[in-house]
This record gives structure tokens, sequence and C-alpha cells, in this order.
């Protein structure tokens, strides 16, 4: 026995399926028990005994426990397969898992998940890395926006933050008593599907899928602007750099979450060191007038008037600052216990610190009088050498006043920076697989998403999501500008949804709290709803429309594959009888000679059924004689069938052959024996026609046709043993 051995729960199976089970038994019990000799002649649990010595004086039993065969018995029928086991074999396969294992680690026991939990401090790292980062953009996109109204126009900036400060402690609030109701994991998909029906719920999770996808792009992206900012070379390879940084956090998180929270942590804790310092020192030095000056001035040119749908932009580009909030009410499963409890405390410290980070940037920003560098309406000439600026993004121009161009601290808030904008796309990284998880468990996604992987993460959600995200920047060729517009369509879409779900919710069970619950909620729902559509109409022509079409998209995906689910479910039924007694066999036996293969294809039939029929394909009429004469010397003991094939086909004149038999024995199953060699070498392979696997593909597909597969093993080492011994 181990301390592995997992805890057998109760199951309380429904009265109609304990009725269908009992039904389609009873035919079992018509048949005789099996005997065997000894109780020790097969074992379930695999304790064999082993009798040694040739003579009565030398007999000793020799007992071999499941342990030394790779198991470990748990209990009566219950093994457990012992690391040994799983390692693999072959000198190939045993390379490749030492370079998977030096990549993303040894494989993990299901045992250890319940050590893989994140704690508070590192919950913040993995799960408030996405949310955290905005504030190294959010500023900037709002005085972008603004820029087209000239520099006047600057000043709106505050208003707009203070709205959108409102928003996130609304949000916040929101997905608090969220998180609250769903302990087990409240994302946006959960809710909107238990409360609003399972389209919204699967509109929720589209957009959600959608909003994860562009933030790891964006997120990569903005990142090597940042590098951009300190190597302007670096701008000629900005597809490659994106792809590389992807590629990395990939492979981290799919070492595990709680390995990539260990790893991820320190940037995301010197991302948030590093701005508040930044904005201390700026209000230290503005209180005692010893601000440093300015590298670089941006002349703004105003193309357009500052109107309230100018503002309406704004306010949405802004509103980026809240995208990653939700992502802590999707991960509450990760949290150690209690999960709801710890959940709720790491989501209010985000949104405290975000909304700090956030104010402190636009304010200082609008005190300095910052411009943003945007070629497409503002032009930049230095101050101070008269050479041609470079872009330099609002974070780094904060830098510059703060510590000094060049200075040890700028370069610390440039590397801050830099990494907390490429690691915020590991939030993504988290929740995305998680989602496509609770999918695959209700059937609207495959399957291969419910799966853990061999470091207790979803590899394939992981696996999938870096692959749209390289998608994406090489199509948008890593601009920022280009993916802002799809950038937080849906994650307010999925805020939308969610809040509406918790305000049905409040309002059907009426449960403890709700007086205070159902408000926050609806005004929240209320909110996020608003900026969803200021959102989706203002960035509307400028790619938003993309995004409105894939959600709609997504969900007739999700709902095809529940269909074939669910068709599965119903229709899924064996073409053979369910009833031992009624299941009659008729074997087919493909041979091409009368050989050891051929010997043991027709005795491993003839073992099953007395009906065995052996049928011989060929072109060559010489072949088919000689193959006759052997058959009657052997004493013609199973019916021969030769069929003649002119056009050098043998797939399909056998499939018509069985077709034959079908119309025949109409109520038979016919079980077609494939007899097929099996090599020691890989390349091996490459010498023979492999047409045992054609055919087993060609029968798949084959309507009451069970395949038999009898293999026969070549190993040229006991070949040569064989030929040793013949010779002495």
């Amino acid at each position: 026995m181990t301390n592995d051995a997992p805890a057998v729960p109760d199951v309380t199976l429904p009265p109609d399926e304990v009725a269908a089970l009992r039904a389609a038994g009873e035919s079992w019990e018509s048949l005789p028990s099996p005997t065997t000799p000894s109780p020790w002649a097969i074992s379930p649990d695999l304790v064999n005994v082993e009798h040694r010595g040739a003579l009565p004086a030398d007999r000793f039993v020799r007992v071999v426990r499941a342990r030394q065969q790779g198991f470990d018995r748990l209990a009566p029928g219950l093994l457990q397969v012992t690391p040994r086991v799983a390692q693999p074999d072959g000198t190939l396969a045993r390379l490749r898992g030492r370079v998977r294992n030096a990549l993303i680690g040894a494989p993990l026991s299901t045992s250890q998940f319940v050590h893989e939990r994140l704690t508070k401090v590192k919950a913040v790292a993995v799960l408030s890395s996405d949310a955290l980062s905005s504030v190294a953009y959010a500023t900037e996109q709002i005085l972008i926006v603004l820029a087209l109204a000239g520099a006047a126009a600057l000043g709106a900036s505050l208003a707009i933050m203070g709205a959108i400060v409102i928003l996130l402690a609304f949000v916040v609030l929101s997905y608090r008593q969220t998180i609250k109701a769903y302990p087990k994991g409240g994302g946006s998909y959960i809710v909107a599907k238990d409360n609003l029906g399972p389209i919204f719920g699967l509109v929720a999770a589209a957009a959600l899928m959608t909003d994860y996808v562009l933030t790891v792009a964006v997120s990569v992206a903005s990142g090597v602007d940042q590098i951009q900012s300190a190597i302007p070379a670096a701008g000629g390879q900005r597809v490659a750099i994106c792809v590389a940084l992807i590629a990395l956090i990939m492979v981290g998180n799919l070492r595990g979450i709680r390995e990539s929270g260990s790893i991820f942590a320190a940037p995301t804790y010197l991302f948030i060191g590093a701005m508040l310092t930044m904005i201390i020192t700026i209000i230290v030095r503005g209180a005692t007038g010893s601000m440093l000056p300015a590298t670089e001035t941006a002349a703004i040119h105003g193309t357009e008037s500052l109107t309230l749908f100018l503002i309406l932009r704004a306010f949405a580009s802004g509103c980026t600052a809240l995208t990653g909030v939700e992502a802590i009410s999707d991960g509450v499963p990760a949290f150690k216990p209690p999960e709801w409890r710890n959940a709720r405390i790491t989501l209010t410290v985000m949104g405290v610190i975000l909304a700090v980070m956030f104010v402190g940037v636009t304010v200082a920003s609008q005190t300095l009088g910052l411009r943003p560098f945007d070629p497409s309406h503002i032009s930049c000439a230095a101050v101070t050498s008269g050479s041609a600026c470079t872009y330099q993004s609002v974070i780094a121009q904060l830098a510059v006043r703060a510590f000094g161009n060049g200075s040890i601290l700028f370069v610390v808030v440039a590397i801050a920076t830099t990494l907390i904008l490429v690691l915020a796309a590991n939030t993504s990284f988290s929740d995305f697989p998680r989602l496509l998880y609770f999918l695959a468990r209700d059937n609207y996604a495959p399957h291969q998403f419910g799966r853990l992987g061999d470091r207790l993460a979803y590899s394939n959600g992981i696996v999938v999501l870096g692959l749209l995200a390289i998608l994406l920047e090489v199509i948008f060729q890593a601009k920022v500008d280009a993916l802002i517009p799809l950038y937080a369509v849906g994650v307010f879409l999925a805020f939308t949804m969610s809040q509406a779900g918790m305000v049905v919710r409040w309002l059907r069970r009426r449960e403890p709290g709700w007086q205070h619950g159902l408000p926050l909620n609806f005004i929240g729902m209320c909110l996020t709803g608003i900026v969803f559509l200021v959102f989706g109409a203002s960035k509307l022509f400028e790619g938003a429309w993309v995004v409105l079409l894939i959600v709609p998209t997504l969900v007739m995906i999700f709902r095809a594959i529940n269909r074939h689910y669910s068709d599965v479910a119903v229709q899924v039924d064996a073409d053979t009888s369910k009833r031992p007694i009624a299941v009659q066999a008729t074997f087919i036996v493909p041979i091409t000679d009368l050989n050891g293969i051929a010997f043991e294809s027709l005795a491993m039939a003839r073992s099953f059924s007395p009906t065995v029929i052996a049928v011989h394909i060929c072109d060559n009429p010489e072949h088919t004689a000689r193959l006759r004469a052997k058959w009657d010397a052997w004493g013609n003991h199973v019916p021969l069938t030769i069929i003649d094939t002119p056009y050098r086909s043998y797939i399909r004149p056998l499939l018509a052959y069985l077709d034959a038999i079908d119309r025949q024995r109409p109520d038979d199953t016919l079980v077609v024996v494939v007899p097929e060699l099996v090599l020691d070498r890989w390349w091996h392979n490459l010498l023979h026609n492999q047409t045992a696997l054609r055919l087993k593909a060609a029968l798949l597909f084959r309507r009451r046709t069970v395949v038999m597969n009898v293999p026969y093993h070549i190993d040229p080492r006991s070949t040569r043993r064989h030929e040793d011994r013949d010779a002495i």
C-alpha cells in the first residue's frame, strides 16, 4: 500500500441507468461460471507464484508481487503504475523523454495536484500580471486618441481616468460577489451558462477566448515596443522577437502553474516597485521643484474636434486597463484553501495596486505635459541635440523626468516595464486552458482539452493559445496599434454576461447578502454593457468588427461540437449483439501463404468459432497453384477461397467479398483476422508494403465487422540465436 492511494468516492447511479444495466446482465447469468484449476492461475492483482526446481529436493516456490512488475497494489482489484512503468522504452523514446523533461520538467503524479495550488503572493504574479501590465499602455492609448484634437484636448485625460477608476471599482466589487457565489470557479462562462442559459454562456466563452488570444498578442507586442525604445535596431525583428517570447512563455507554463508562478513572480513585483518608486519620485520632485528636464518634446497637429464621440473613443481605449480583472474569478480553483477567500483578497489587492498606478501615471503625465509618440499625427524633435527623435513611450518619458535619461533607475523601469508587458501573457496562459477545460467538460470543446498534461497543466490548451497568438503576431506584424482595436471588445462582453448572470442569480435564489450583492452586480452590468457598446461602436470600423464576427462563429462551432457529442452519447451502439449467447461469429482469415503466420492466425480463429474461411487474393497463377498444393497436403482443415485479381487490387476485392458473405449470413458478426508483421527496427517498416495497416484502416469504417490483429514479431537477434542453436 502507498500513501498515494486515491480516495474512492461514493457513487449513486440513476435508477434508469441501474435498470438498463441489470437488463443487459440478465443474459450473462445463464452462462457457466469460469473455472480455473487453481486460485493462483490468474491473479488480477498480479501476484504470481512460480514453482522452481527440477528435482523434488530442489523445488521451491517464488512469489512475484505486483511491485516487482511495475505496479503498486492499493486495494483488491486496484493497481497503480509506478514511475518505472511510465518511462518510455527504446533509445529514441528515452532521448525524447530526456529532452522533454529538460524543457518542461519531469512528469508529476496526480496526487501532487494539491501542491500545485497558488499562494496569494504567487497568484498576483500569475493571475494579475495582465491587469497590472495595462498601466504601461492604458494612459498612452487615451492620450493618442485625445491628441487627434490637439494639445488642449489632452486635459480631458483626467476626467476619463476618473471614469475608468470608478468602473474598475465596481468591476472589482462585482467580481468579489461572483467569487463568493462560485467558490469552485466563477468565470463568465460558468456564471452566464448557469443563470442565463447555455447560449449566453457560449457567447461569454467565445468573447473570453478572443480576449485571451489578443491579450497575449498585444502584451508581447507592447513589450517589444519597450525594447525598441531602448534598442531602436530591434524594430526590424519585431515579429521574430514576439514569436520567440511567446514560445518562451508557453514553455514556462507547460512546466506547471506553481513553477510558472515562481518564474514570473519577480518581474511582476519588480514592475510594481518600479512604478510606485517612479510615481513617488515625481511627486517629491514636483513638490520640491527639482524635476529633471525632458529630453524630447512632441509637437501635436490636431486633425479633429474634441467631440463627445472622440472622448468616448479615448475612454474605450483607456478601458484596456480593466482587461485581466476577471482572471482571478476564473482561476479560483488554482488557489490554496480556502480558495474563494484567498481569491477575493488577491482580487482586492490587485484592484488597489492597479488603481494607484493608473492614477499616478495619468496624473503625472498630465501635470508634466507629456505627449504621446504616434507617427500618424505627431512629429517630434529633440530639444537638446537636434537629432530626429525615436519612439519613446509615456512610461519611458516619466522615467526620464523622475530619474534622468540613461540612469540606473531609468534602466530598471524600462526593464521592468518590458518584462511585465511580456509576462502579462502569462495570465491568459493560465485562464485560456482552464476555460477550454470547462468547455470540454460540458461537451462544447474537444475532450482533448480536458486532459491534464505531464506537469498537471492543461497542456493542449496552452499550446493552442501559443500558436494562435503567434499567428496573430505574424498577420498584424506585431503592431500594437493594429491589434488594439480588436482588444477589450471581447472582455467587456464577457464582463456584461457575467454581471447579468449574477443579477439573475440574486433575483432567483435570494441568497444571504443578496440585498447588497444585487445593486453591485446590476451597476457593474450596466457600466460594462455601456463600455462594450461604446468600444464596439468607436472601434467598429478600425477592426472591432472582426471580433464581433469571430464570437458568433465560435458559438456555432461550440454548438456543432456539442451536437456531435450528444449524437454519440445517444446513438452509440455496438454493431454486434450485447448478449453473449446471441453472438454468431464468422471468421475470415486473409493469408498470403501457408506458413507459420497463417497457421497461428487460423488456429486463433478456430479456437473462437467453427466457422472459419481462409481467403487468398493473388494475381499470380503459379503462386495460387502452389498454395493449393500446400493446402491439400496440410489436410484442408479450413475452407480456402482464392480470389484472382487481374487488376492487382487487394483491399477492395476483400471488402467486396465481405459484402457477399454479409448477404449470406446477415445475422453473423464478421471477424477479420489480420496477421501483421511487427519489426524491431522502425526503418524495417519502410521495406514492407504495410498491407495489414491499410486493411485495418479500411475495415475500421465497415459496420458489423470486428478486426482481430495477430502480430507476428520478427527479432533478428532471436533469429541468429536459433541459427546458432541449430548449428550446434
